[in-house]
């Protein structure tokens, strides 16, 4: 029998909702500025600290997703989540920028933290990918007919 229940993946989806929102709102700038520093390599620590602290999400809310019940199901999602989150975050920084360009600190991570819930929602598993899937195709639509 399995303890996964919605409470785990609405734990594990805010989690990283809040992680996601708060590291790419605020720490990109801290990225480019090792960036300058240090070069490529530094994006190579950012990926590897990030998988880190997804990891540790997912040790915490080890219910959330299927993926998440085995160390080498945490690792997956964690990349997994990572890179997708990552993709939807730069996806959604080029539109809003273009849209309506802000400089308020509180509505980026606000922004930010969509794209890493949504694809901790979508390797949830079940339901909630499929709910995930409906809202990033109505995300992607609307900001279409916006643009």
């Amino acid at each position: 029998m399995s303890r996964r229940s919605w409470r785990w993946t609405i734990a594990q989806v805010a989690c990283v909702g809040v992680v996601g929102g708060f590291a790419f709102s605020h720490g990109a700038v801290a990225v480019m500025v090792f960036w300058f520093a240090m070069g490529p390599i530094a994006l190579v620590l950012a990926a590897l600290f990030g998988v880190g602290v997804l990891y540790v999400i997912g040790m915490m809310t080890p219910y959330g997703s299927p993926l998440t019940e085995s160390s080498g199901g945490r690792l997956a999602w964690a990349s997994g989540v990572l890179v997708l989150g990552t993709i939807g975050w730069v996806a959604g920084a080029v539109f809003v920028g273009a849209v309506m360009p802000t400089t308020d600190l509180l509505w980026s991570a606000v922004l930010s933290m969509i794209p890493f819930a949504l694809a901790a929602t979508l390797l949830a598993g079940g339901w909630a990918s499929i709910i995930a899937g409906i809202l990033a195709v109505l995300v992607i639509v609307s900001a279409v007919i916006v643009r």
